[in-house]
C-alpha cells in the first residue's frame, strides 16, 4: 500500500510541476492537472476481480474537490458499464477511479473488449494523457488438444496444425501461428456448431496491397472436419475472391 501511495504521490507532483515550469503554459488553481497513467491500459480479467475493472486518473492540484467528466466511447456492444460519467476527487487526492463491470466472467472466451476514455483537454497537464483506450480480455489458460491438418485455399496447400482449448473457456479454441508465425486463428464450438469472428487478420501481408483479412461465411463441421467458407480474402483495395479453409480435427477434440 505504501508503494502505491507513494507512486501516486510522484505522479501528482511530477503533473503539477511539469504544468508549472512548462514555457507558455500558465498554471491556475482551477486547472486540475489531470493525466490517465498511459495512453493504453490493459486488463485480465479473472473471477476475483468481482466482475469488474478499476480505471485511474491522476492529478496534479490536488487542492479542493474536483468532478471531471470523461467521455466514455464503448466499443463493447453494451457488455461493460460505466459506474458513472466523472472521476470524482475528494480534497487532497490524487488519483480517482472509475468501474466498469461486465457480465458473468465464465461467458467470456478470449475475445477482447474496448473502451476509449478523453478528459477535457483544458483539465489536461501538459505531461499528461487525455485519452486512454482501455482493452479487457478475460485471463485463459491454454491447453493442448492435439494436432489436426489444415488447408487454405489461400496457398493451396495443408500442413499439421496443433490446436489448444482453455482451461476457463472449454468450448473456445485456438490455432496457434495457423497462417503466418506470431498470428493465432480461433473460434469456438458451441453444440457443434462453429463461430468464427466476422473478419479476422491472418498474419500475412501482401507484397503489393498490405494486409490481408479472411471475412468469414458459413462455418460448419462433417465427419470430423471443420469447414469455414470464406466470403472474402481482403485487403484495403478490395478482395482477391472466396475460398474455403478446413481444419480435420484431431481424434483427442471433442466438439
Amino acid at each position: 500500500m505504501k508503494k502505491i501511495i507513494f507512486l501516486s504521490f510522484a505522479i501528482a507532483a511530477l503533473l503539477l510541476t511539469n504544468a508549472c515550469q512548462r514555457e507558455g503554459v500558465i498554471y491556475t488553481p482551477d486547472n486540475a492537472c489531470v493525466s490517465f497513467p498511459s495512453d493504453v491500459a490493459l486488463f485480465e480479467m479473472v473471477k476475483e476481480d468481482g466482475n469488474k475493472i478499476t480505471v485511474q486518473l491522476y492529478r496534479g492540484n490536488t487542492k479542493g474537490s474536483a468532478s471531471i467528466p470523461v467521455t466514455i466511447t464503448d466499443k463493447t456492444g453494451g457488455v461493460f458499464t460505466p459506474s458513472k460519467s466523472s472521476f470524482d476527487f475528494a480534497d487532497g487526492e490524487g488519483v480517482a477511479t472509475l468501474d466498469f463491470t461486465y457480465p458473468d466472467i465464465n461467458a467470456f472466451g478470449g475475445e477482447t473488449y474496448s473502451v476509449v476514455l478523453s478528459v477535457s483537454e483544458d483539465q489536461v497537464s501538459p505531461s499528461g494523457y487525455s485519452e486512454m483506450t482501455v482493452k479487457a480480455n478475460r485471463k485463459l489458460t491454454r491447453v493442448k488438444v492435439g494436432t489436426g491438418t489444415y488447408y487454405s485455399d489461400w496457398y493451396e496447400e495443408e500442413w499439421p496444425q496443433d490446436v489448444y482449448t482453455t482451461v476457463e473457456a472449454p468450448d473456445y479454441f485456438i490455432l496457434p501461428s495457423c497462417w503466418v508465425k506470431g498470428t493465432d486463428f480461433t473460434f469456438t464450438i458451441r453444440n457443434g456448431k462453429p463461430e468464427w469472428p466476422a473478419s479476422f487478420f491472418t498474419g500475412y501481408v501482401h507484397s503489393s496491397y498490405g494486409n490481408v483479412y479472411i471475412y468469414s461465411g458459413d462455418s460448419y463441421i462433417t465427419d470430423g472436419v471443420l469447414y469455414l467458407e470464406v466470403s472474402g480474402y481482403r485487403v484495403s483495395a478490395g478482395s482477391f475472391g472466396s475460398g474455403i479453409e478446413y481444419f480435420v480435427l484431431p481424434p483427442e477434440m471433442k466438439y
